[in-house]
């Protein structure tokens, strides 16, 4: 059971007029009013450790006790995490240049460090490239990402003067997508999670989920406004409709039309391959989210996140018949509540 301190910071990191307006949206849905709501939040905190924000990505204003029970919230997450990730990873997490040390060997193309480099390495990185992503180092949700077009700057000396004025000093070559991934939404690289659980020597796969752009969005995160659906692992079908950080709800992309339930991805066997390989490779860290992108040569890591969330597994649209992840993490590491 997650410690009382823990769980007394969650509370005191509620905040009001957020959970107001969650409670809003749970009206907007099913009519159910905010006063009923707010007791119910309050019971589903106490009783399966979820937060507002839990209670209305899941649905619980939609399910019977039972069917909550199955879900993996906030607090059971924590407690996955103390288990799988005890010491967290070597290195902070959220360093993205330290990442791409680590992970060099699986991401498929060519990084460097903007702070640190010389003109000389920099303009042999951009030689060629039409663009090139910047990034800040301490980011997430996709916040502090640049598609940087070379023909946009005077020189290499300016471009990477911008780059570190931004700050935005993790570089990275453009991956090239597998035409099945850039139909969904050619402005961004779309990318597949696929949550990896470590017990032992076996690596369990928990769920794969595929992220996609928006607009004239260059980034599939959905807090930078993209939508993302659940695929089946087994045949590499994208198995549900599409939501968003605003709970709307789409069947077919908003831009390309692509309809999603059945959309075939490529190379799902190859991503799952190389998950379980890397995972292999970071004793420690037991409970990671891989985002990886397909290209025609083959699968690539992003990134790999040692605090994966809930979220991206166990919204509304991905589990039609109202069951989560807990009796998966309660099997796999012999648990009992």
């Amino acid at each position: 059971m997650p410690s009382i301190k823990y769980i007394a910071r969650v509370l005191s990191g509620v905040r009001f007029k957020k959970m107001d307006h969650m409670m809003d949206i749970v009206k907007e849905k099913c009519g159910q009013g905010k006063l009923h709501t707010f007791f119910d939040m309050v019971w589903c905190g106490i009783r399966y450790g979820a937060g507002y924000y839990d209670y209305v990505q899941f649905g619980f204003y939609n399910m019977n006790g039972k069917q909550r029970d199955t879900y993996l919230t906030r607090v059971r997450n924590k407690k996955v995490q103390d288990i799988l990730n005890p010491g967290g990873l070597d290195y902070d997490s959220g360093d993205k240049l330290l990442g791409n040390e680590m992970f060099a060997p699986y991401l498929g193309r060519r990084t460097l460090n903007g702070e640190t480099c010389t003109q000389e390495e920099f303009a042999d990185f951009i030689a060629g490239q039409e663009a090139i992503f910047a990034k800040i180092n301490h980011g997430g949700c996709g916040v502090g990402v640049e598609k940087l077009y070379v023909k946009d700057f005077d020189s290499p000396e300016a471009m990477l003067a911008y780059i570190r004025e931004k700050k935005e000093i993790v570089l990275e070559h453009v991956l090239t997508q597998h035409p099945d991934m850039e139909r969904l939404h050619p402005g961004s690289v779309n990318c597949l999670r696929i949550t990896t659980d470590r017990v032992g020597d076996t690596v369990h796969i928990a769920y794969i989920s595929v992220k996609m752009g928006r607009g004239d969005g260059v980034c599939d995160n959905s807090g930078q406004g993209g939508v993302l659906c659940r695929v089946d692992p087994d045949t590499g079908r994208i198995m549900s409709d599409a939501t968003d950080d605003y709970f709307h709800v789409y069947d077919r992309h908003p831009d390309t039309g692509i309809v999603f339930k059945g959309y075939q991805l490529p190379m799902i066997p190859e991503a799952i391959a190389l998950v379980r390989e890397a995972a292999m490779h970071f004793p420690g860290v037991n409970h990671v989210g891989w985002d990886i992108a397909i290209t025609p040569n083959g699968p690539a890591v992003i990134e790999g996140n040692d605090f994966p969330g809930t979220d991206l597994c166990q919204l509304v649209p991905f589990c039609p018949d109202k069951t989560g992840l807990w009796p998966y993490y309660k099997e796999i590491l012999h648990l009992k509540k």
